[in-house]
């Protein structure tokens, strides 16, 4: 009786025990987190707890799932956990300065007409016409509104930096500052509204790249010299510098190493260069920024144009009267494995137009970090510049290609810390030569060397910001339209964009994909498949060939048009349906093989699962309690 009140006593106090743990769990501990995936995708990077930590003013998030909706979509409900859990870990480390709303935005609701408002992505998901919701609204207090319209899983790896990057915006509100240093005629000609044009102009409009920085970002234009430093600029733009003076450079070195931010564009030959005939520089069509780039730990290969076969762009290398299309080995379309698809830039990029683009390196014993953004194939080689002196030969280029197996890199991110090329403070007026006259040097201290990581992008080609090399202009309906052929203005958007945000912002990389697919069952599957392509396609050049032998057979007819087959004929046909038949049985064999190698798969991953665990915790259940009788029986003969 004692002992059946001790038990139950027991279990009480035990059932009571973890009642409270629970409790004092769920309350104290409700925050705790600890990610054990692998790429660690719930652990926010440091640049974005640096964000988190200097935000100044509260933000709200308003996460819209249609969780209702799509019930019958257990892949997309799973990416749309992982970015709620996401969310939830900012506002976790925001120390109580962001709020998440997660709203449902059933259809015909008030919360449907809200996600309309703030302008998200519907996705016609039901037949009925209905549409699901899957976006971010983020606001101050302000009133300030950024969004991520939809989130897909093709932009999984930079989830972390676009939620980051929404949160920064809202913090720091104001529009980013563009300073444009530009040698080519990318504002355009404008007619004067008192004087007009000079005789023999025609008006032009501005570059499509710049009416689309416009569009972004704050954009001034500083000319094509710098007499003080830019000041109020976030990012500075240089284009084809050509024989910059001492005293711009000077204010470039001394923006940079202030902490300001810079894309720079040189190119070894100018496509779209015309120098005029009263042209300052003369028949040059080179630029560089040698003095500059080589302190920031990055040069251009003088003289030296990057060629590559696998990307070369197709060109007429005829006349009118007889088009010959030959690839253009220095006039680069460049995709897939051109692009570094772990950095914000260039990670969505599909196509990117070079013209005679220059080869970049690092320079050796550099201190900084460069990372190759764009990169030719490794069927690439370097040609001399001095070959584009008159009529380029497209045909001799071919033909004198010789791949040198190795990848050129075309542009570059430039991080780390950096000296001045100044050592001794600013240069002296008679330094800038054929200037008229040098304006003093700013009243700002001298800066010897960086205050922090510098942060650069240097892209060996200014061609690829011409219209021509990018997007294709055309009527509709008495409007010219411009519809873009390549990513030319999106990779220039992304550098600027990022750029114009914090180091820690920029310091933020790719992260890895939830999603883990099976992937010895997808190997398995593409070896299967591609033995099967290569059968399919073996029985349709044996079906091409044997039909081509049939018709130089055919040669009678009688009265009615009916072909008259010969013995010769009808023993050709009987010959190719045997073929067949035997051709088919082989693919029937490599589809029971794939069947078959998948299902053991499966069957020894159920077996795994199902069986062998169960087993070997009964074996070790087993030998525990052999262990412990052996125990007992050794204990009662001792006593």
């Amino acid at each position: 009786m004692k002992r059946g009140l001790l038990s139950s006593g027991g279990l009480i106090l035990a059932a009571i025990l973890f009642v409270g743990i629970n409790i004092i769990a769920l309350a104290g501990l409700k925050t705790a987190r600890v990610d054990l995936t692998q790429g660690r995708l719930y652990t926010l990077s440091q640049g974005t707890l640096n964000v988190l930590s200097s935000i100044g003013e509260p933000i709200t998030l308003r996460f819209f799932f249609s969780n209702k909706m799509t019930e019958q979509l257990p892949q997309f409900r799973d990416f749309a956990t992982r970015v709620r859990e996401l969310l939830e870990e900012y506002r976790a480390k925001s120390n109580g300065k962001i709020t998440l709303e997660i709203i449902d935005p059933i259809p015909f609701t008030d919360a449907e007409d809200r996600a309309v408002q703030f302008g998200l992505t519907g996705l016609p998901i039901a037949q009925t016409g209905e549409l699901a919701y899957f976006g971010l609204v983020g606001s101050n207090t302000t009133d300030d509104r950024q969004s991520i319209p939809l989130f897909t899983q093709t932009k999984e790896q930079q989830l972390e930096y676009d939620i980051t990057k929404l949160i920064y915006a809202l913090d720091k509100p104001k529009k980013p500052v563009v300073g444009i240093l530009s040698t080519l005629p990318i504002w355009g000609n404008q007619p004067n509204p008192m004087l007009g044009l000079p005789r023999g102009q025609q008006p032009q409009e501005p570059w499509l790249i710049v009416r689309q920085l416009e569009s972004l970002f704050e954009v001034r234009r500083l000319g094509i010299t710098l007499r003080e430093p830019p000041k109020g600029v976030d990012v500075l733009m240089i284009v084809h510098p050509k024989q910059v003076d001492a005293t711009t450079q000077y204010h470039i070195d001394q923006f940079v190493l202030g902490g300001g931010k810079a894309i720079v564009f040189v190119d070894p030959q100018g496509e779209v260069d015309i120098p005029a005939p009263n042209s300052p520089y003369g028949p040059v069509r080179s630029s560089e920024l040698d003095l500059l780039l080589r302190a920031w730990g990055v040069e251009m290969i003088s003289g030296k144009i990057a060629a590559d076969r696998r990307f070369a762009m197709p060109v007429n290398a005829g006349d009118a009267n007889r088009p010959r299309a030959l690839d253009y080995v220095v006039w680069l379309r460049l995709t897939g494995a051109a692009f570094a698809r772990d950095d914000f830039v260039t990670a969505d990029l599909r196509q990117i137009n070079l013209g005679a683009a220059g080869v970049l390196r690092k320079v050796e014993g550099a201190e900084q970090t460069v990372t190759a953004l764009v990169q030719t194939s490794d069927e690439s080689m370097q040609v001399d510049a001095s070959k584009f002196a008159g009529r380029p030969n497209v045909e001799g280029l071919l033909a004198d290609f010789k791949s040198e197996g190795q990848r050129l890199m075309l542009a570059a991110r430039i991080q780390g810390p950096a000296k001045s090329v100044f050592p001794d403070g600013p240069p002296p007026p008679e330094a800038s030569a054929g200037q008229a006259s040098a304006a003093p040097a700013a009243a700002a201290p001298h800066l010897a060397a960086s205050k922090g990581p510098i942060n650069v992008i240097v892209i060996a080609d200014a061609d690829m910001l011409e219209d021509s090399f990018w997007v294709q202009v055309q009527d509709f309906f008495g409007q010219q339209v411009a519809f873009p052929m390549a990513n030319n203005a999106d990779l220039v958007v992304n550098a600027i964009d990022n750029l114009s945000g914090s180091n820690d912002l920029i310091s933020l990389r790719s992260r890895g994909q939830f999603s883990r697919p099976f992937s010895r069952v997808e190997a398995i599957r593409r070896d299967a498949e591609s033995r099967f392509l290569a059968k399919e396609q073996e029985l349709q050049a044996t079906l091409k060939e044997t039909q081509e032998r049939i018709s130089a057979l055919q040669t009678k007819t009688d009265g009615s048009g009916q072909v008259i087959l010969s013995a010769e004929q009808q023993k050709e046909i009987e010959s190719f349906r045997e073929i067949l038949v035997n051709t088919r049985i082989q693919l029937r064999d490599v589809q029971r093989a794939l069947r078959a190698d998948i299902e053991r798969l499966g069957s020894w991953v159920k077996f795994v699962n199902i069986a062998l665990v169960p087993i070997l915790v009964g074996m070790a259940a087993l030998l525990l309690g052999w262990w412990r009788t052996s125990r007992r029986r050794a204990h009662a003969r001792l006593a």
